[in-house]
């Protein structure tokens, strides 16, 4: 008989990369693995942002690094692996979860508008795989997970480029999965609901609407924290995910269920 023994959700040893991540689910996503064991390396476009994240990480007890750049700059993405590489020994982990979300009526959004979205929002995560999955790959070990949206599933016509774009990452995780599977490499999506984050701070004016409007959003009757992503964060990136792959799943409070 075996013994019994609890799933391994350790991350000892590894690394990982996260874009725009010096707050929001991106920082709660970086807290989680570094709490694991993993260093992490939190790319933002506001630098002093990644810097505060990295630093109450290293407080705690964790190793973090913060990054700068933009994710619209077609260099980035082979800077920022070069230097979590050189100066956090590895990468094991990549999460794409920069993005840029401009609410705009889709007749209103110019052609610029629409570009600059769908270069962060998909684009940028294509090149930041580009440059990682060659590591993986010889190491015959690794996890990349895309940030999606409930807005890929709905069709918002006021976020047209931004629902576009995620749709898009969805087929894009399903692709690479196939794809690198072989090699140990496994790739999933995680699509938040309405989450409570500096994004969102101006859809509230108080406690008592935040409460109100999570009520009607949500089966679960309430708008999601970014401490929500921690569990799925550890499960899809630690051994204890190595059989999930090229899944989308919805951390929404059930709202995908409607």
């Amino acid at each position: 008989m075996e013994p019994l023994a609890p799933v391994d959700f350790r991350m000892n040893g590894k690394v990982a990369l996260l874009t725009g991540a010096g707050r929001g689910i991106g920082l709660a996503m970086a807290r989680a693995l570094a709490a694991a064991g993993c260093a992490v390396a939190i790319q933002d476009l506001d630098l002093t942002v990644a810097e505060a994240g990295a630093a109450a990480i290293n407080a705690a007890g964790g190793r973090a690094i913060a990054l700068d750049g933009d994710v619209l700059d077609l260099h980035l993405p082979a800077r920022a692996v070069s230097e979590v590489v050189a100066k956090l020994g590895g990468l094991h982990v990549l999460v794409n979860n920069a993005a840029i979300q401009q609410p705009r009526h889709w007749l209103e959004t110019s052609a610029e508008e629409m570009e600059r979205q769908l270069r962060a929002d998909l684009v940028a995560p294509i090149l930041f795989c580009q440059q990682a999955v060659p590591i993986f790959r010889k190491q015959q070990w690794g996890r990349i997970i895309n940030l999606g949206s409930i807005q890929q599933l709905r069709g918002n016509p006021q976020m047209l480029a931004y629902s576009l774009s995620k749709a898009a990452l969805e087929k894009m995780t399903v692709a690479l999965a196939r794809d690198l599977g072989a090699g140990q490499i496994t790739v999933n999506l995680i699509a938040p609901g309405w989450v409570h984050t500096h994004r969102t701070r101006n859809d509230f004016t108080s406690a008592e609407e935040k409460e109100e409007k999570g009520k009607r959003a949500a089966p679960l009757g309430r708008v999601g924290e970014p401490t929500d992503f921690a569990g799925i964060t550890l499960l899809l990136c630690s051994d204890a995910g190595s059989y999930i792959t090229g899944q989308t799943i919805y951390v929404d409070g059930g709202m995908s269920a409607r």
